[in-house]
């Protein structure tokens, strides 16, 4: 293990304080990587329309679900407003947002905030209910000043007026006012770099007081299928915005996903595709979970857990929040699964052979979940109003169903919606 500190703190905070001052002119107008099956780079065009959407307008819950419709020629993003999440809730086409492109989805729960980032364009705007009940578009803000081309379904919150924008493909963190909508500055992080492979910051992050805290990972997805036998846990102060260190731990790689338990622990756990690179010997370091315990900003020395000597030798990964000390793995069936001599990463996730296990993490036992049927690898998870869903999505991408991961007595079949799921925020 070894880490990279910051040895010029005090220069950087003068950089970032001057590059602050010189962002928040930023122009506030309107106007990469998804989560679209197969290819998570989406565009569209056009501006959002405002006058769609549902819900009882008046008072009650109301969630906010993003879908995607495929033709020939386009992709389409809805927006739908509804009551509940639980099966049998009504969703009518004709009523959602409709959005050009592979529009984004974001929503901080506790703070009843939503935005929706376009699909061709690197611009994120807040959107509010009406007094129907339905979405109108709010104040807006452009990240292409900052090199931003296309943008990622990620957003870490800190409080109700800082949140970061992880830029993976410049390899920063972009300052971001959720209330004001404005840009406040960027903290650089070239420590992140790796020649030749993308620097993938994880799809969430962990608050230690003042710090946050969240992993990056190293995956050549473009020329030779291989990920890093590394990981990086990057550690920020949020008070300054400047970087405190990159601890970077080489008994453990392709890990994208933190997962929090209730004992204040922090799992982070090799992705499904460092599990199948693994497999296809192109990655090093079997599938693995490193961990940061409760109030430390650090990975524990003491802890490595490989998955094999959890899941009878079986390559897994993926994390999902499985509710108190649990969570949720990946399984690969390889007995069940194709893999071809030239087979590729890609290959062995996309099949529909990943069982779903529960891990305790507090007592070190897991076991296969039987009530739920083998999917693929990369399925969308949400942690909406105390709950966690994952998805079912049929072959064709026609229809999406929730799956509530974390129901009393086993999971159980939720909302069903036209297209893709791939977004849900709880906005009342």
């Amino acid at each position: 293990m070894r880490t990279i500190w910051n040895s010029t703190l005090a220069s950087r905070r003068a950089s970032a304080a001057l590059g602050a001052l010189g962002l928040l002119t930023v122009a506030l107008g309107s106007g990469g990587c998804g989560d679209d099956p197969p290819n998570p780079n989406g565009s569209g065009s056009g501006e959002p329309n405002p006058s769609g959407g549902g819900g009882d307008g008046v008072s009650g819950p109301a969630f906010v679900v993003g879908t995607r419709i495929w033709d020939d020629t386009s992709t389409t993003a809805y927006f739908h407003v509804v009551p509940s999440l639980d099966q049998g809730t009504e969703v009518d086409l004709s009523q959602a947002l409709e959005v050009p492109g592979s529009a984004k989805l974001y929503g901080f729960e506790d703070l009843g905030w939503l935005a929706i980032g376009r699909g061709d364009a690197p611009t994120i705007a807040r959107y509010t209910l009406d007094g129907r009940g339905a979405l109108a578009k709010g104040t807006s803000v452009s990240l292409q000043p900052l090199g931003v081309q296309d943008l990622w379904p990620t957003l870490y919150l800190v409080s109700p007026t800082k949140a970061y924008y992880p830029d993976r493909d410049n390899e920063q963190l972009i300052i971001l006012n959720p209330t004001t909508m404005e840009v406040e500055g960027r903290i650089e992080l070239p420590e992140t770099a790796r020649q030749g492979y993308r620097a993938l910051y994880s799809y969430g992050s962990i608050l230690r007081g003042d710090s946050l805290l969240f992993s990056v990972g190293w995956f050549d997805w473009d020329q030779n299928d291989t990920i890093l036998e590394e990981t990086g846990l990057v550690v920020i102060d949020t008070t300054t915005d400047t970087l405190v260190r990159v601890e970077v731990d080489e008994r453990c790689g392709g890990i994208t996903q933190p997962v929090e338990t209730a004992s204040g622990d922090a799992y982070f756990v090799s992705s499904a595709l460092a599990g199948a690179a693994h497999l296809l010997e192109r990655l090093p370091t079997e599938p693995c979970a490193l961990r940061v315990q409760k109030d430390a900003d650090a990975f524990d020395k003491d802890y490595l857990q490989a998955l094999a000597e959890l899941t009878d030798g079986a390559i897994a990964g993926e994390p999902i929040p499985g509710g108190g000390d649990t969570v949720f793995l990946r399984v690969f069936d390889e007995r069940a699964a194709t893999i071809e001599a030239n087979s590729v990463t890609w290959d062995l996730t996309s099949q529909k052979v990943w069982q779903w296990w529960r891990w305790d993490t507090a007592t070190g036992e897991a076991a296969p979940i039987d009530a739920l049927s083998p999917m693929t690898s990369d399925v969308l998870w949400f942690q909406v109003d105390g709950r966690v869903f994952g998805t079912e999505t049929t072959d064709d991408n026609a229809e999406s169903t929730l799956i509530e991961l974390t129901a009393e007595g086993g999971p159980k079949r939720g909302l069903t919606v036209p297209g893709f799921l791939h977004g849900v925020a709880k906005v009342r």
